[in-house]
């Protein structure tokens, strides 16, 4: 909201920004209509205050800079783009005030016809040089801002697509397994024909037989094999349904050693 009513503020003073609030003139990056339209008179009294000055009582932006530098710009909450490109201009508001009141007084001299010495003269260039490179400065920063923000809407926009593609390549897929299905299911031609490929796929993923020579192949089935269960060391083989007699073994199944493929 404080953002919001510094941006409000400067739309209403007519300070140049564009849509995304980047200042376009970065020699007077905080200047209005009126302090653009004016112009320093040769009879101002140094008592009197300047535009500079009194700009800084007749709206909010001092007091919003203030406030947000007592409680830290380093503090707040994340904001939108638009609203990080503003608050780049709340926290450079004390040097762009500053060098506005400089610029002033550096008209003031032309006006009076003042010419500075030597050393003042290079100090005054020296303060519209580094207040300039300033303003460039904080301009390229929103405009990087502003980059950033694009950049992360593409790549969202990209990921969103990826998704799409990779949801209707999934159905592409689902769709195929179906139509496969309904076929095999339907033509006996087809049928046989998937079955041969599934048959040479399965040939082909044997691995070779190892060399035979000097080796023993055993055979892995059993031949008169009456269970279908894998058996333990033991099997019990109910005898008969006679009581079993007292002491000794209380269980109705004789225990037999389970045959083992060797002793056949």
């Amino acid at each position: 909201a404080v953002v919001s009513t510094q941006s409000t503020g400067e739309e209403a003073m007519g300070v140049k920004r564009d849509d995304n609030n980047i200042m376009i003139d970065p020699g007077c990056p905080l200047q209005g209509i009126e302090q653009q339209q004016s112009e320093v008179s040769a009879h101002a009294l140094s008592s009197t205050p300047t535009l500079a000055i009194l700009d800084v009582g007749d709206n909010m932006r001092a007091k919003i800079y203030a406030m947000l530098y007592r409680i830290g710009f380093d503090k707040l909450p994340p904001l939108p783009a638009k609203d990080q490109i503003t608050l780049t201009l709340i926290e450079n508001y004390l040097d762009f005030k500053v060098g506005e009141v400089w610029e002033e007084i550096v008209a003031e001299l032309v006006v009076d016809n003042i010419t500075p010495i030597r050393s003042d003269r290079d100090a005054l260039q020296e303060v519209q040089q580094i207040i300039a490179a300033k303003s460039e400065a904080v301009k390229r920063h929103q405009l990087e801002i502003l980059e950033g923000e694009q950049s992360a809407e593409e790549e969202e926009e990209q990921a969103c697509y990826q998704q799409i593609r990779s949801n209707f390549k999934q159905w592409e897929q689902q769709n195929a397994s179906r139509i496969n299905f309904i076929s095999k299911t339907s033509d006996y031609e087809t049928l046989q024909m998937f079955k041969q490929r599934q048959s040479t796929l399965a040939e082909k993923s044997r691995q070779d037989p190892p060399s035979s020579a000097g080796t023993v192949e055993h055979n892995t089935l059993l031949r008169m094999l009456t269970t279908t269960v894998h058996s333990g060391r033991h099997i019990n083989i109910p005898l008969s349904e006679t009581p079993p007699p007292t002491g000794g073994n209380t269980s109705p199944h004789k225990i037999l050693p389970a045959i083992s493929p060797r002793s056949r």
